[in-house]
C-alpha cells in the first residue's frame, strides 16, 4: 500500500517514512499543500497522512477539504500539535479518519496504519483497479 505523508517539517516526513518502511509500506512526501495535491493524482496512493498547520495555500482544513474531495476514497489522518474539538469535529464532518497527536510514538502511528489498510481492504481505490 502507498501512503502520502504531507508535512512542512523534514523531521516528521523522515520520522514516518521510516514508519512507513518498517511497515512494509511504499511512501511518498510532499512538503507543501500544493505539492500534495499534485501527488495526490497518484492512483497507487491509498492513505494519506496529512499535518494540519503548515504555511502555504491552501491550508488548515481547507487543504483537507481538497484531498477528501480528490481522493474521497482513501483514508485521511491528519496530524497535529494543537488538537481543540472544535477543529476535531470540523475534521471529522469533512472526512478525516483518524488523528496523530504530536508527539506520536512509532508503536501509536504503526497502530493507526495497519487498522486504516485493513478497513481498505476489498475497498476499490479510483484508478488501482484493484
Amino acid at each position: 500500500m502507498k501512503v502520502l505523508v504531507v508535512d512542512d517539517d523534514p523531521g516528521v516526513l523522515a520520522f514516518l517514512e521510516h514508519v512507513l518502511q518498517a511497515g512494509g509500506y511504499l511512501g511518498a512526501s510532499a512538503s507543501s499543500p500544493k505539492a500534495a495535491l499534485e501527488a495526490v493524482d497518484d492512483p497507487a496512493i491509498r492513505m494519506i497522512i496529512t499535518d494540519l498547520c503548515m504555511p502555504g495555500e491552501p491550508s488548515g482544513l481547507e487543504f483537507v477539504r481538497q484531498l477528501h474531495a480528490a481522493r474521497p476514497d482513501c483514508p485521511i489522518v491528519v496530524i497535529t500539535g494543537y488538537p481543540n474539538p472544535e477543529t476535531l469535529e470540523e475534521c471529522r464532518r469533512i472526512g478525516v479518519n483518524d488523528f496523530l497527536t504530536k508527539p506520536f510514538e512509532m508503536g501509536f502511528v504503526r497502530d493507526v496504519l495497519q487498522r486504516l489498510a485493513k478497513e481498505q481492504e476489498g475497498v476499490k481505490c479510483r484508478g488501482t483497479g484493484t
